[in-house]
């Protein structure tokens, strides 16, 4: 059962929209406000008046829900992409985090950094290094909120959003090898593009045991974490119901049934306490 602390999430439909950078904005806008936000809170973080830097910010939708809730936000890609414009708060920047002069041009320390569903999109041989980058963004105390698809559930694969053919309804094209996944793809029609993404975040893959791995060995240390067979952005792009998992802690089976996962990290250091205060 999942315990309703939040405002509901309503459906989006695409169609309704003028344009996919419209819904995508909105999509993530809703996800924020009506979720994320009143669950950091609901954890003891506050926003209100707190730096926020969301890395691998998208359309900025996310962003602008934390600046409405009156955080000094920043949202970054290392591309461009059609942010909305006209004010200071959020404000919005191409630049790659790992770079020698990216605290600099950020405006570092944060008081939160977001990583929404970016880990997965890292390299596995940069994971590391990604995180040495983010300990020169923060300060003691500042928080880090991750999310993720593990990569062996249903669709950590990220096939029901890469893939535009019949397979991207398929469950568990993740498990399939690559040498046979690819002549499938390109036998179902799929683009050379969408087939090369599928190739990356299969080399990216993230699972909770190996992010655990990941947050331990970068020095963080896990201070909430909840686990879902329904994710909250499922609700919105798709109209199901969020469903909590109690199954997070489990090896192997939580990486297959459970859908989704988010945490909340800080920095250890010598006030940090020994045991995380896990609320799912």
């Amino acid at each position: 059962m999942t315990t309703r602390l939040f405002t509901k999430l309503s459906f989006l439909n695409q169609n309704d929209f003028s344009s996919w950078q419209e819904y995508y904005f909105q999509y993530q806008f809703q996800l924020a406000q009506n979720y994320y936000i009143p669950l950091i809170q609901h954890w003891g973080v506050e926003v209100a008046n707190k730096s926020v830097l969301d890395i691998g910010c998208g359309n900025g939708g996310f962003t602008s829900a934390f600046a409405q809730a009156d955080s000094d936000c920043t949202g970054v890609e290392i591309r461009p992409v059609p942010w909305p414009g006209g004010s200071k708060n959020p404000r919005f920047l191409v630049q790659d985090i790992t770079s020698i002069n990216a605290p600099d041009v950020l405006g570092a320390p944060f008081d939160i950094i977001i990583l929404r569903d970016v880990i997965e999109h890292i390299a596995i041989s940069q994971k590391h290094e990604f995180f040495r980058a983010i300990d020169k963004l923060i300060h003691p105390g500042s928080k880090v909120l991750v999310t993720f698809p593990p990569f062996y559930s249903p669709f950590g694969l990220h096939q029901q959003t890469l893939l535009k053919r019949g397979l991207k309804k398929i469950p568990f094209l993740g498990w399939i090898p690559e040498m046979l996944l690819t002549p499938i793809l390109e036998w179902s029609g799929e683009t050379e593009e969408d087939i090369q993404e599928i190739a990356h975040i299969r080399e990216c893959r993230i699972t909770i045991s190996a992010f655990r791995k990941l947050a331990n060995n970068a020095d963080y240390f896990i201070q909430n974490e909840k686990y879902f067979h329904i994710r909250p952005s499922h609700e919105i792009r798709y109209g199901w119901k969020t469903r909590e998992s109690k199954m997070g802690n489990i090896p192997i089976l939580g990486e297959i049934v459970n859908l989704g996962t988010v945490f909340l990290l800080e920095k250890i250091s010598d006030s940090t306490p020994s045991q995380s205060k896990k609320d799912t």
